[in-house]
């Protein structure tokens, strides 16, 4: 069994929902059975250096989406971490959490904050492929932090 372990001052933690979670360790499957048979297939040795580094780029991308997360401390401040990026905000930085959309309809959903400053900041953890089940549970996410920026937590 896998436990996630966090500080004491964390109030509120953002991670990818299980199914996408899921989906991430299915793809690092299909990743290495595919590069397996790339690896001992007769294919030219151009393109099974080009495809493995593809596999490695992708897998490398989906590696970093699912270590993403949002955590909100008890001191006021919430640290984001996206993809390759971290950011440290305090409550009264943050304007508006919203639900927002990766691209049109049918594309993934994911909260995102609209800063004092004017820019929106998205939440990579939050991402979740448009089903019923996980928009609820990101309108739940939205309201716990919300919570939060609003000090009631």
């Amino acid at each position: 069994m896998i436990a996630v372990v966090t500080p004491s001052d964390v109030v509120l933690e953002l991670r990818q929902a299980p199914l996408s979670q899921a989906l991430y360790g299915a793809s690092l499957v299909v990743a290495v059975v595919v590069a397996v048979v790339v690896l001992t297939g007769d294919f030219p040795a151009h393109f099974t250096i080009l495809f493995i580094a593809f596999m490695v780029g992708i897998t490398g991308y989906n590696t970093a989406t699912a270590l993403s997360r949002a955590r909100a401390h008890a001191d006021g401040s919430l640290e984001v971490r996206n993809r390759l990026t971290t950011r440290r905000l305090r409550r009264s930085d943050i304007d508006r959490v919203m639900l927002g959309r990766q691209g049109g309809p049918g594309s993934l959903r994911r909260l995102e904050l609209l800063l004092r400053d004017g820019t929106t900041l998205h939440l990579v953890a939050t991402e979740v492929p448009p089903l019923p089940g996980l928009k609820r549970r990101l309108e739940e996410q939205a309201a716990e932090l919300r919570a939060w920026r609003d000090g009631a937590t």
